[in-house]
């Protein structure tokens, strides 16, 4: 039961990323692109706390606290930054809030089919 909890989430995961990605792609000439972005980062980040509070009930691993204390440092550095550049260089913030997104979130699909790969080798034995 476990193991297709999990596979369901991680499927969920990578339909919404695949998604978020292909309207990007698609609506890539709309001059709103940054907002664009920074919503579907949004969805995206919020679905992946939904689904890391989904893992940590299911099945205990290391990652968790990786991904756990990532995030939580991610936001410190983001305040940190925005309040050393808070009317210079915006920009900076912007892509740093964006890259580290990103970064987060293929981290947070590598981690799930890892776990899943994982589970299912301990599982047989």
């Amino acid at each position: 039961m476990k193991l297709n909890i999990l596979k369901i989430e991680v499927a969920l995961q990578t339909i919404l990323t695949l998604g978020c990605l292909i309207y990007l792609i698609i609506d890539y000439n709309n001059q709103a692109l940054a907002s664009d972005f920074f919503i579907a980062l949004f969805f995206i980040g919020a679905a992946n706390q939904l689904g890391f509070l989904i893992r940590v009930f299911t099945v205990a691993s290391k990652f968790h606290r990786y991904y756990f204390f990532g995030v939580i440092l991610f936001f410190i550095l983001l305040y940190f930054l925005s309040s050393m550049y808070a009317n210079s260089n915006i920009d900076f913030v912007m892509y740093f809030m964006g890259i580290g997104g990103i970064l987060f979130n293929i981290y947070y699909l590598i981690y799930g089919f890892y776990i899943i790969k994982n589970y299912e080798a301990n599982k047989k034995e």
